[in-house]
């Protein structure tokens, strides 16, 4: 998207749920714009891997609305034993080879727990490098951190492929509102 003049973008990960055709849907959230002379935010959201969509577009601009795109709240950090317990990161030369045919390569949101924080991430592989265990490639932070780590859930959490159900009670906007809000890519 291509505004007229100078925007204010801020960068920042976090994983929310998108309201698109009257249901929610993990999304990822990556860069807040405020037009020039705005006093409203448009968001950058991405749901999905381009490549695994109908359409080949699984991202959109979309004017933020606390009705329609909504934080995810981060897992609870497990009991402290005195020191919190974080994401073990594996060397890249321990990791293996890709597999030709693109099978470990994936498109999973998750939560990955470093430094004693939730941050919001993105598993773009998985594969089992050895009878091992599971190994992920995850990326998080604004997208400047990538590592593999061993895909424990204590310490990287995968979202929910629908987040629906995890409001009850809460009202859906009527299909035309999300997409009233959705903007030109």
């Amino acid at each position: 998207m291509t505004l007229p003049g100078a925007s204010r973008d801020v960068r920042r990960w976090r994983l929310v749920e998108i309201r698109l055709g009257g249901r929610g849907r993990p999304g990822l959230l990556t860069v807040w714009r405020r037009p020039p002379g705005s006093t409203r935010w448009v968001v950058h959201v991405r749901w999905g891997d381009d490549v695994a969509t109908l359409d080949g577009q699984a991202w959109g601009w979309f004017l933020y609305s606390e009705e329609t795109v909504r934080p995810l709240p981060e897992p609870a950090v497990g009991p402290y034993f005195g020191r919190w317990r974080d994401a073990v990161t594996v060397p890249s030369e321990m990791a293996g080879s890709p597999d030709p045919g693109g099978a470990d390569r994936c498109w999973r949101l998750a939560w990955v727990l470093t430094a004693g924080r939730w941050h919001s991430g993105l598993v773009t592989a998985r594969r089992r490098p050895g009878p091992g265990p599971w190994i992920a490639h995850v990326r998080w932070g604004e997208d400047a951190q990538a590592a593999w780590v061993i895909a424990d859930t204590a310490v990287l959490q995968p979202v929910p492929a629908d987040t629906t159900s995890a409001r009850p009670g809460a009202q859906s906007p009527a299909p035309a509102a999300a997409g009233a809000d959705r903007k030109a890519r």
